[in-house]
């Protein structure tokens, strides 16, 4: 059941588009007749692009200056310069770019006329580091030096190839390397979101913004405002922007940092047409820690694709660029970890070791890549850009079984957090859910970026549409989904942590779980004429379920920027602008279904998973993890009930739609006073929101619907849609200042202001509803989700200051301090309710008799957080070194973290709950890399050693009452983690590099732990795996 935002809701976006499109016109208009009747008598026009000698690549961001004029501009994404209004007459005209030479060239003015100069530029170090540096990695470093160089606010640009061929081309692989970052991994540990000093917000959701040439984009993620960066093909972008000091001409809503993904203008190289290609693979060798579904599929490949064109059309020269670029790659992943519980106390004698659930599968990945892009110079003064792009992600085998022995009651006298024994008088059962899922997702942009030069104004504005639908399934034709057995009666074991490659499990009594029999349905819920109306069937042990989850995301945004200077003695722009985005979210469940084995009945001669890690390191006796689509097959032999209350009620309570509109404007100036430069103003945003749901009415509805039999139309009866409105409006200003001490030395201060807004699932007015397959570690069965639509966004005041060396050869040093002041502290997962409450028992327990023993989650701010730090970085090609040894290049970052927070978690607490830097989870405390690279004639090594420390990640549970010092979180931990990359290159021939990468050869994966180290959580099992390929360009 498809809901969607009521149409009138959505149906002004156009108009109001086109109000902001009709604005612009008539502003365009005026700006050229003022910058028509500006132009002098007697004067002309100088136009041209500045390039490499070498590459022939065109260099973005290269000073031009008309020194007698006191004239400066800087070059577009395509090296392209123009100046208006020049006195006819011959004059001089410099160019300058960091990390090669400057050049002064003169030319010949005529009134009227428009003369045209191309530069070429010359590496500073090309004699002496002829044989040591690929040029084409050389000038992506010296762009993003020279990129972050000019910028007034503190920033981090990186080259996509700075760093070697990433291993799955994920742009996360390269963020991840930059200064102050820390990542997250999905289950097969592939980085799908980064945050920038510890910035995590709630539900997982990244507080740090990802935007595609300085707009806004939808992708894959749970609430349309971020996406998952392994959704994003690297081949498709040239540079990163890591931004942490925002400007009024940027979005405020960034309160971790703005990332900004960046293309390569067609425009912007020297030659006719250029071919590039990479062709490789990806290996998991056998002598590494990889499982028997990945020994199954050890090899991927990937295969990118991209052209670039140059024409001369309509009576103008090289006015046209056209690229496209196709990337294609599947890689095999696998699946391999644990979790961990103990009971929830902080006394070692007592945390009992009661609960081992291993999981191992193995997942197949498709991502597919379309990028085109024609980039149109209309007229000396407007260019005009049309883009698309294309991200899609097919993941049609991911099958993986948990296989988890349970207990909570019956421990034996002497357990412990290592060793724990569990007699058949408790509760002890082996919990056994094979799963097989399907995941497609495809998120098409199409972008048009309009270009005006009208000489002291320049006016720039872009309209994007982006669209994403991911779809999250029981298999490509649903035949698969999540089959649940338990054993029927209670089970004797033995739990032992010491070694969790090996025998973690021993059964000592009860049924054998090695038996299909001893999976016998029983009924834990048994259907009666008082609740036949939502249970119409027995629910059992044992049960299948189908589930889809479908989730829509549309975007429209629109921006304007003009920028004029002032005729004052010293150089002052202004800059104003505004920008639109109008996001949609529908997300929904597609026919969930679900099954239940009828009493008393048990699967048998069956086709089985494939072998797990469980099995095989408990002697590899196979345990009756039965394949859901083969059980599928079976669902017709008289031993199923089907719950179409499920089905029928699921459409309802899974049904939540978020409309967000985000209106801004903003005023900023630049000022330059000799080798000081200032930009400051401020940015005013007004944000509305519309969330619905439905709610099951237990007051009414419910009671009126009674008497149907229809479970379709019984539901129908008893949901009623819930939504709320929400609108405010704050004003971000900023100011930053970079100071050229000497030519090399750069000092830069920054205070700006940024916020972050709730999450989608917290602002809902409803519940949602997760039911554990057994007790958590505080004995809850589940829990229930409150929404609260007056949550209130999270404010930030923050202050950097960073110093910045630039040696002559490309290179930069840069030691930053920063803080963050925030308040109205919007929590990471895990600690952002703070609530004690238990859903009752008996039918006016407000949830119509269900859900007991459920706890009650309401989402809230919580109080005040104050993060500072302090960041090292460096990057340097070692030129000045005798000999060989000219050909090394290292780099690196070093970032330290610490926090405090005042929390209030519950209405009991009196005070505020002080937290540090430990027990605030997603700030990690410290994070480093380190880079190595040697070139020597046609070869090249490098070496990439990434560390973050230990950080916490959520809470497990609480102990003690809140409102007391009694009261402590177990917060879950992650353990420090190192990962090792080297690669090797060789030049075969010019258009032709053959490279070989490992990568992890440590093979680390992101281990956890629970309160102590002791309490081991989770041992990710992360193979070393293998890159191989041949790149090159012609």
């Amino acid at each position: 059941m498809n809901y969607t935002v009521p149409h009138g809701r959505l149906g002004r976006i156009p108009s109001r588009l086109l109000q902001v499109a009709t604005s612009l016109f008539l502003t365009l208009v005026l700006g050229a007749v003022a910058a028509h009747a500006a132009d002098a008598a007697g004067t002309g026009t100088i136009s041209g692009t500045v390039t490499s000698s070498v590459t022939q690549n065109a260099m973005q961001g290269a000073a031009v200056t008309l020194p007698g004029m006191n004239r400066t501009t800087l070059t577009d994404d395509a090296g392209y310069f123009v100046f208006l209004n020049v006195p006819a007459g011959i004059v001089d005209l410099t160019v300058s770019y960091t990390g090669f030479t400057p050049t002064t060239e003169r030319v010949n003015v005529s009134a009227g006329a428009t003369a045209r100069l191309d530069v070429s530029l010359k590496s500073a170090d090309v004699v002496t580091m002829e044989k040591y540096t690929v040029q084409s990695v050389r000038e992506g470093q010296a762009l993003s030096i020279t990129e972050q160089r000019n910028a007034t606010n503190p920033k981090n640009v990186m080259a996509l190839d700075e760093w070697g061929v990433l291993p799955t081309q994920n742009v996360g692989e390269l963020l991840s390397r930059m200064p102050g970052v820390s990542f997250q991994t999905d289950e097969d540990d592939l980085i799908n979101s980064v945050d920038i000093r510890g910035m995590v917000s709630s539900n997982g959701q990244s507080f740090t913004r990802l935007v595609v040439d300085g707009m806004s984009s939808t992708g894959v993620g749970g609430n349309g405002r971020t996406a998952t960066l392994h959704s994003f093909s690297a081949a498709m972008y040239e540079q990163i922007e890591l931004i942490a000091g925002q400007t009024p001409d940027k979005r405020a809503d960034s309160i971790g940092g703005q990332i900004n993904l960046k293309s390569r203008s067609p425009l912007a190289m020297k030659e006719r047409q250029r071919f590039a290609y990479n062709l490789g693979g990806r290996y998991t060798p056998g002598t590494s820690a990889r499982n028997s579904d990945l020994g199954k599929h050890p090899l991927g490949y990937t295969a990118t694709m991209d052209y670039t064109g140059v024409f001369d059309i309509a009576g103008g020269t090289r006015n046209l660029g056209i690229s496209a670029s196709i990337a294609q790659q599947q890689i095999t992943t696998q699946f391999d970890y644990d979790v961990l519980q103990y009971a929830a106390t902080t006394d070692a004698s007592t945390a009992y070791f009661r609960d081992y659930d291993k999981r191992s599968g193995a997942n197949h990945r498709f991502i597919t890549g379309l990028g085109l892009r024609a980039d149109y110079r209309l007229s000396p003064t407007t260019t005009v850009s049309a883009r698309f792009t294309y991200n899609a992600g097919r993941e049609p085998f991911f099958h993986y079984t948990f296989i988890n022995p349970f207990a909570s009651t019956g421990i034996v006298a002497g357990s412990n957090s290592t060793r724990a024994e569990i007699s058949t008088s408790g509760n002890g059962q082996m919990l056994l859910t094979p799963r097989t899922y399907s995941f497609t997702s495809n998120n098409p942009t199409g972008t048009l970026f309009f270009e005006h030069n009208f000489g002291r104004l320049k006016i720039d504005h872009a309209w994007r549409m982006s669209r994403t639908h991911w779809d999250s399934n029981a298999g490509n034709n649903r035949e698969g989904g999540q089959l649940t057995l338990r054993t029927k009666g209670s089970i004797g074991f033995i739990l032992d942590n010491s070694d969790l490659t090996g025998r973690v499990f021993t059964q000592t009594a009860g049924p054998n779980v090695y038996d299909p029999a001893s999976y016998t349905s029983y009924v834990v819920t048994r259907s009666t004429t008082a609740n036949r109306s939502t249970v119409p069937v027995d629910q059992t042990s044992v049960r299948l379920d189908k589930r889809g989850t479908i989730t829509n995301t549309d975007e429209w945004s629109g921006t304007i920027n003009a920028t004029y200077p002032l005729p004052f003695t010293f150089p002052v722009t202004l800059k104003a602008g505004a920008d639109t985005v109008n996001r949609r979210v529908n997300n929904f469940q597609s026919n969930p279904l679900r099954w239940y084995l009828k009493e008393n009945n048990y699967i048998s001669d069956t086709a089985l998973m494939p072998i797990t890690t469980f099995e095989e390191n408990h002697g590899g006796q196979r345990l009756p993890i039965f394949n859901p689509v083969a059980v599928s097959e079976t669902l017709n032999n008289g031993k199923w009930a089907q719950d179409e209350y499920y089905t029928a009620s699921q459409n309802f309570t899974s049904s939540r739609h978020f409309k967000e509109m985000v209106d801004a404007g903003y005023l900023q100036s630049h000022v330059t006073l000799g080798q000081l430069k200032l930009v400051g103003g401020a940015r005013i945003e007004k944000v509305k929101t519309y969330v619905w749901t439905y709610y099951r009415d237990t007051a009414v509805r419910v009671p009126a619907a009674a008497g149907e039999p229809d479970p379709y139309k019984r539901a129908a009866m008893e949901y009623t849609k819930g939504g709320a409105n929400g609108e405010y409006t704050k004003l971000f200003p900023s100011i930053h200042g970079s100071y050229n001490v000497t030519p090399n030395l750069v000092a830069r201060a920054s205070w700006s202001t940024s916020y972050a807004r709730p999450d989608m699932l917290q602002l809902i007015p409803g519940i949602s509803v997760t039911t554990y397959d057994h007790a958590d570690d505080n004995g809850y069965e589940g829990k229930v989700t409150y929404g609260n639509p007056n949550m209130k966004p999270q404010l930030a005041k923050n202050i950097d200051l960073k110093l910045e060396y630039y040696p002559t050869v490309n290179g930069v040093y840069s030691v930053g301090a920063f803080r963050k002041n925030i308040t109205d502290y919007l929590p990471a997962s895990g600690i952002n309710y703070g609530t004690v409450e238990t859903v009752g028992e008996g039918p006016n327990n407000g949830f119509g008799g269900e859900y007991a023993g459920y706890q009650i989650f309401r989402p809230q701010n919580i109080g005040t957080l104050r993060v500072q730090g302090v960041e090292l970085d460096f990057r340097q090609r070692l030129t000045f070194l005798p000999g060989a040894l000219k050909g090394l290049t290292v780099r690196g970052n070093y970032t330290v973290i610490t926090g405090k927070g005042q929390f209030v978690y519950s209405a009991a607490q009196v005070g505020f709950v002080e937290r540090r830097t430990a027990d605030i989870p997603g700030l990690v405390p410290r994070t480093a890399n380190l880079g190595l690279q040697y070139t020597y004639g046609k070869f090249d090594v490098s070496a990439d050693l990434s560390y973050s420390s230990d950080y916490a990640v959520t809470n497990s549970g609480t102990v003690g009452t809140i409102g007391t010092a009694s009261w402590v979180q177990l917060m879950v931990h992650r353990k420090s983690l190192t990962r090792l990359n080297v690669g090797f290159y060789y030049r075969v021939r010019p258009n032709a590099t053959a490279y070989l990468n490992v990568n992890n050869i440590t093979e680390a994966g992101p281990d956890r732990y629970t309160w102590v180290p002791e309490r081991k959580r989770s041992l990710w099992i992360t193979p070393m795996s293998i890159n191989f390929g041949v790149k090159g360009t012609f």
